[in-house]
């Protein structure tokens, strides 16, 4: 936005440009650099692009759509981004050295890098309190109301994906990230279920519940009211989580347990090897896997596919441009001028 270079819209297009950017440090190493440089540059892509860059993208895009569901001032959400870019950018040399066994990195600097590292959910837990504490004011301003009284208030579909975003980001990326950060856990788990768990967990935890919450609140914009489906996308979204906490439970958490004794009784090599992972309790194991994958797909996946496809021919036209969603008694208020927390509080 012109004359105004740090507002979010601009913090969208700043982590989009630095996310490739961050990728160029990948050509750096040839075949012919030493394993040593080479697996340093590795790790700059890997762990930057999700520790730094990528954090703030999250961070950004959640902000983006708290101010524009309503829940969070536009003010407080850009304090978040600075404090979560200071604390992404200013520290993500240090947050990826938890991962610096491999090139002979002192001991200290890799526990500094393990604090560091497991922090970087504080943002979004920060922004998340304060848009549950937005969205629950009329109820806390006004004894007895109920939730069929607040309507559409705060898009609370969508609001389910982002407070999912942020629980992952704290027990997938946090709770589960703390696991195997940890400098004496992380020598002897490297490589291990306990790494494929974190990454689990974390990735589709957070960076699939915020894809699947921009696509959703771009459909609510979209679609017409009576063709939007509260129970259909409710339905998929305790499936997706239910399904994915299943799946991290019943194998990936305890085959990770499993094989990090094994690793410290007989070794990676061991550990690692096809007599370990292709037979006995591991491989049951992976089986149990298969119950959480198929809640995870037929009752989130499969569902949630089904109900953007089929409203293919249920889009807005050109003349509901102004159209307000639903047909809820806050729709009053959604052409009111904007009021500032502060208003609202002394109102």
């Amino acid at each position: 936005m012109k004359g105004e270079p740090w507002n979010l819209p601009n913090w969208i297009i700043y982590s989009v440009i630095g996310i490739p950017l961050l990728f160029l440090s990948g050509f750096v190493a040839t075949p012919e650099t030493n394993f040593v440089i080479a697996d340093f540059w590795r790790w700059m892509v890997i762990h930057m692009w999700v520790e730094a860059f990528f954090e703030v993208f999250i961070t950004v895009i959640v902000s983006y759509l708290m101010v524009l569901m309503g829940l969070v001032s536009r003010q407080a959400a850009i304090r978040v981004v600075y404090f979560a870019t200071i604390l992404f950018l200013g520290t993500g040399l240090l947050g990826i050295s938890h991962n610096f066994y491999w090139n002979a990195k002192p001991v200290a600097t890799m526990a500094l890098g393990s604090v560091f590292s497991t922090l970087q959910f504080v943002p979004l837990i920060l922004l998340t309190v304060e848009a549950w504490r937005f969205k629950n004011m009329p109820r806390m301003a006004v004894n007895g109301i109920g939730k069929n009284q607040l309507g559409n208030f705060g898009f609370p579909e969508v609001f389910l994906f982002l407070v999912a975003t942020n629980f992952w980001n704290f027990f997938g990326a946090g709770v589960m990230g703390i696991i195997v950060n940890l400098p004496i856990m992380n020598y002897f788990e490297h490589g291990s279920y306990l790494t494929i768990n974190h990454a689990h967990a974390a990735l589709m935890g957070v960076y699939g519940n915020i894809s699947l919450a921009a696509l959703l609140f771009a459909s609510r914009l979209l679609l017409k009211g009576n063709r939007w489906s509260e129970k259909l996308v409710k339905f998929a979204f305790w499936s997706i989580n239910a399904g994915l906490m299943l799946m991290v439970m019943l194998d990936l958490f305890p085959a990770g347990a499993i094989q990090f004794k094994a690793i410290v009784d007989n070794g990676l090599w061991f550990a690692r090897s096809h007599a370990f992972t292709g037979g006995g309790i591991f491989e049951q194991l992976t089986w149990l896997r298969g119950i959480g994958a198929s809640v995870f797909f037929f009752g989130g996946v499969i569902p949630l596919a089904w109900f953007i496809v089929s409203r293919w021919g249920s889009l807005k036209g050109a003349s509901m441009g102004g159209e307000q969603l639903g047909s809820t008694p806050d729709e009053a208020f959604e052409n009111e001028p904007e009021m500032t927390e502060e208003e609202i509080i002394s109102a």
